[in-house]
């Protein structure tokens, strides 16, 4: 395997983790990840 068929590898791959790891936010309404974020940092009177 060549360099840079090993970076072309290695580029495809973080992308795939980005999308599995961060989905696409959520169209209608806030991303359940934010939600849960305010709630750690805020508490639940938060929302």
């Amino acid at each position: 395997m060549t360099d840079e068929a090993f970076e072309s590898l290695l580029a495809e791959a973080r992308a795939e983790a980005r999308r599995v790891c961060f989905p696409p936010p959520e169209p209608n309404g806030e991303p359940e990840l934010a939600l849960l974020t305010q709630h750690a940092e805020f508490g639940e009177s938060a929302h």
